[in-house]
């Protein structure tokens, strides 16, 4: 998963990328850049890290310019560790600079390498450079038409920044996999996949990039148009479409609105429903920081209790999820939470989680809540039993790494130590969304819409 945000007609508009990346890190930790313009020139700075690490004052005052994108990412494929790795990827496009930023994943790269007039000239292993080299390589006759030629046969996720000129260019493909909206202040655009990011800034959210639309500012004005696999148009197409349902459960900040959904609202819509639909009995509730807190809010609300806050968490450990390596994920586990032992001795708890994917956080937890004393640990699990892969830009590639795809409920339970153990149902999460059809499910279902 990846998190991509820009700025346009906005001053320091490389600070303002800045800040609406600090606002949606918890989607990527392992790399961070910005690439910003002068309406001439294309400045650019990336490495490794978060981007509070990667960025200074002083390197901020080299990204010159009103336009900005910026990207922070974790890596889906095995990173060549010679090659930069980091986005935005820098290009030429019609003799001048040019860079690209990409959330999602396609999964047609081999086709799509064979299209590229030098293919061996490729310098990283990141699908987004292949975007970037259909779009300089084009010869259509129109910037809106080069930009199609350079998405059209993508397969797979993707939602795009681009920026070159005095330009910015935002893109989403038709499914909406991956979310991507706009901001307006003034004269000024931004765009992030999160809206948080524009609260971040006291920038009131305008509206989504809408599935199959291509968004282009340039010189003061807004153009957009609309894309299938069979063509162009100056309005909205009818196609299918596969919003990732994880954004809603677990990786969408809880102040973002995400595909229409207030993300907080859905998280207490789905605690309450999972406590109607796999009560325990227990006295007391507690949600694994931080993203299931609301959910356990919601399931405690529902049970007619006050959730406890009976885990905190150290901030700076990052996610465990999307720690690239099993060994680092177990050793995190141990550093990332402190259990409140006054609040779970002696208790019957309910312990709420979003997910459970590897079960390397459930099982250190679980074991950290027996030894402060807890009488009784009741799992209930917002999502269901994740047992395929995700291909659209979430992290679980090997189906042997999925604990649902190779144990049974019953076995995970004794994997981890729970008393009791219990998932919310497909049918039950689809309820919770009042259009599951325009949902991608396949990492609970194995059925692959895209």
């Amino acid at each position: 998963m990846c998190g991509i945000f820009g700025a346009y007609n906005c001053h320091k508009a490389a600070e303002t990328c800045y800040v609406m990346g600090h606002a949606i890190q918890h989607r990527a930790t392992k790399y961070a850049g910005i690439v910003s313009s002068d309406g001439t020139n294309i400045f650019c700075y990336k490495n490794e890290g978060i981007i509070q690490d990667v960025f200074d004052q002083e390197i901020l005052d080299e990204l010159h310019g009103t336009c900005a994108v910026g990207h922070i990412r974790y890596a889906t494929v095995e990173d060549d560790p010679s090659c930069d790795n980091a986005q935005p990827i820098l290009g030429v496009f019609e003799g001048q600079e040019i860079a690209i930023a990409h959330n999602g994943n396609l999964t047609n790269c081999d086709d799509l390498r064979k299209l590229l007039k030098d293919p061996s000239d490729l310098k990283t292993k990141m699908d987004t450079e292949i975007i970037l080299r259909l779009l300089c390589q084009s010869q259509a006759p129109t910037l809106v038409e080069k930009i199609y030629d350079s998405v059209r046969y993508l397969k797979g996720t993707y939602s795009l920044l681009i920026i070159f000129s005095d330009t910015i260019i935002a893109v989403r493909d038709p499914w909406g996999n991956r979310p991507l909206s706009v901001g307006v202040d003034g004269g000024s655009l931004f765009f992030a996949s999160e809206t948080i990011a524009f609260e971040s800034l006291g920038v009131e959210t305008e509206r989504e990039i809408y599935p199959g639309e291509i968004f282009i500012t340039s010189k003061g004005s807004c153009q957009s148009y609309y894309f299938d696999e069979f063509g162009l148009s100056h309005n909205p197409l009818k196609h299918p479409l596969a919003h990732c349902i994880f954004e809603l459960i677990y990786y969408s900040h809880p102040g973002s609105v995400v595909f229409g959904e207030p993300v907080v609202d859905f998280h207490l819509r789905a605690g309450k429903k999972l406590c109607q639909k796999c009560p325990a009995a227990a006295n007391c509730v507690v949600g694994v920081p931080d993203s299931a807190v609301y959910h356990a809010e919601g399931y405690a609300d529902e049970k007619g209790i006050s959730p406890t806050r009976g885990i905190t968490r150290h901030h700076y450990i990052g996610r465990t999820f999307i720690l690239p390596f099993q060994r680092l994920r177990d050793l995190a586990v141990r550093k990332k939470f402190i259990i409140i032992r006054q609040l779970v001795k002696g208790k019957d708890v309910v312990l709420v989680d979003d997910s459970i994917v590897r079960l390397t956080t459930m099982r250190g937890l679980v074991g950290l809540l027996r030894s402060a004393g807890a009488k009784s640990i009741h799992l209930r699990i917002v999502a269901p039993m994740i047992i395929s892969p995700c291909y659209y830009g979430i992290d679980t590639p090997n189906k042997s790494e999925l604990i649902a795809a190779n144990h049974s409920k019953e076995e995970i339970r004794q994997i981890c130590g729970a008393d009791s153990l219990e998932f919310l149902s497909l049918d039950d999460l689809k309820s919770l969304v009042s259009n599951p059809q325009d949902y991608c499910f396949a990492c609970m279902t194995g059925e692959y819409p895209i």
